[in-house]
């Protein structure tokens, strides 16, 4: 059964007001960077907004819910990992990313430090990652349709992609700005408003502690100190530096922004997390003995007032939404910098990376659809990329970055693509499928040591090597676009 009709008159309106900012944006389009950074231009506020709503997808919405109904407060625990690594990014290497100048990707990044060699794996797996996540995000809003209005799946799953695919091949970074900052407010809005009706509705933090069992209200869940630090880290690494994150530190104004606008939404993060938690242990009182997964859904429908369950809905899609579309864009940015521009065609001026950029957004969306309805190893494909990112891209960027001033080259080139390699083969045959995790030992740290340690031996070995070829560190022209 669906919601009602005002309900769902609030839900279209707010779709309507989403493609009326993508054609609002598509009027500022005049170059590669207005499509992949928004001019540059982007202030404290909207940063803070933007990354907000990214972050805030529906693996932190209904997954979190869902989680700590099965779990307990356990999951703050261990998703304070984000909230560091947010904090931590904002301070010390966000900043430095900005203040590099031209850059629109990881893969300039990893350019500039590891050469075209460690540019073209970055730039396959960054792809790969973005595409992958991008399906997953197509389905869970064909999901969260299909709950709202007992329709089938497929179409659901389709309307809602078009019109992110509509308004972000229409204003490219733009749009993608200013709607993630409308689905920022109804989001934080619409999760306030269930996680402070639902907390009353059990009668306030005295009665919702006394009604829960011990293992929702122990901070480790009975878990072993191992277990514990690998959610930690996953938490604290699976994100770091994700491309579309780092695209949002690239489209400020000036590295002060960035910095605050990366910290301030890492602090935000930690609230948000603790009125999901604050919904999902309700749950566990009103709403007992069901799939973890539907329970935001129900407690929406079951114990909102009509009105506020339009709002909710449309938060849970903004949240699935505005990660949707900073992926979309992500790829699409990726794929037009680090493999057409720098492998296929380097002599592309402005106005044709522009069109590239809008061909591959339609031509990405149109993939996404096709594989969210058709294909059910996307999930496995995501799943895999996301466990992979952490061991591989994250250690050699994060090491040349800290290590230095901002643009100091103190890494060797040659150590970018043997760490990253070894950090992937590390992982995958230390996991569970192939050696089991011995000792106990998660393959996620398996493969970050791996990776620092071939790092730190390739650097010892390389570092008075003259770069050559392929392992020639690019460089970056630090005169941006000027603006009138």
């Amino acid at each position: 059964m669906g919601v009602g009709l005002f309900d769902l008159s609030i839900i279209f309106i707010y779709f309507l007001a989403i493609l009326g900012i993508g054609y609002f944006s598509s009027k500022k389009i005049d170059s590669f960077d207005d499509y992949a950074v928004a001019g540059r231009q982007i202030p404290t506020a909207l940063l803070f907004a933007t990354m907000a709503a990214t972050a805030t997808g529906g693996g932190a919405t209904i997954g979190r819910v869902a989680y700590a109904y099965h779990t307990g407060i356990v999951i703050f625990v261990i998703t304070i990992g984000f909230v560091l690594n947010q904090v931590l990014t904002g301070i010390f290497i966000a900043p430095k990313m900005r203040e590099m100048g031209n850059i629109y990707t990881v893969g300039d990044v990893m350019g500039y430090y590891y050469g075209r060699a460690g540019r073209f794996v970055t730039g396959i797996f960054t792809f790969i990652y973005s595409v992958s996540i991008f399906g997953v995000q197509l389905l869970a809003m064909g999901r969260i349709l299909q709950t709202i209005t007992g329709f089938d799946l497929i179409p659901m799953t389709i309307i809602a992609s078009v019109i992110v695919v509509v308004y972000t091949w229409a204003g490219g970074m733009w749009a993608v700005i200013y709607t993630d900052a409308v689905q920022f407010i109804v989001l934080a809005t619409g999760i306030t408003l269930s996680a402070v009706i639902i907390y009353n509705k059990v009668g306030g933090g005295e009665a919702l502690l006394a009604n829960l069992d011990e293992m929702h209200t122990s901070i480790t869940a009975g878990w072993p100190a191992l277990k514990l630090l690998a959610f930690f880290l996953t938490f604290f690494l699976g994100e770091a530096i994700a491309p579309f994150y780092v695209q949002r530190y690239l489209t400020t104004k000036d590295p002060k922004s960035t910095k605050w606008g990366v910290t301030l939404f890492g602090v935000y993060y930690g609230f948000f997390t603790i009125m999901a938690i604050v919904i999902g242990l309700a749950g566990v009182i009103l709403i007992p003995n069901t799939n973890p997964d539907l329970v935001m859904s129900m407690v929406v429908r079951e114990f909102l007032p009509v009105g506020v369950v339009g709002v909710v809905f449309g938060a849970m899609l903004s949240a699935i939404m505005s990660t949707g579309d900073s992926i979309l864009n992500s790829a699409a940015v990726i794929f037009t910098r680090d493999i057409y521009n720098k492998f296929i065609n380097q002599d592309a001026d402005d106005q044709k990376l522009l069109k590239v950029s809008k061909l591959s957004t339609i031509i990405i969306g149109a993939g996404g659809i096709m594989a969210a309805v058709t294909v059910p190893s996307v999930m496995d494909l995501m799943i895999y990329t996301y466990y992979l990112w952490a061991p591989s891209i994250v250690p050699p960027i994060v090491v040349a970055l800290i290590w230095g001033k901002a643009m100091e080259r103190k890494i060797s080139p040659y150590a970018g693509v043997p760490s990253i390699i070894s950090g992937m083969i590390i992982t995958v045959i230390w996991g569970p499928k192939i050696l089991g995790e011995p000792f106990g030992i998660p393959s996620l740290i398996a493969g970050i040591v791996a990776n620092l340690v071939v790092l730190i031996i390739v650097q010892a070995i390389t570092s008075n090597y003259e770069a050559k070829g392929l392992f020639r560190p690019e460089e970056i022209d630090r005169n941006e676009v000027e603006r009138v």
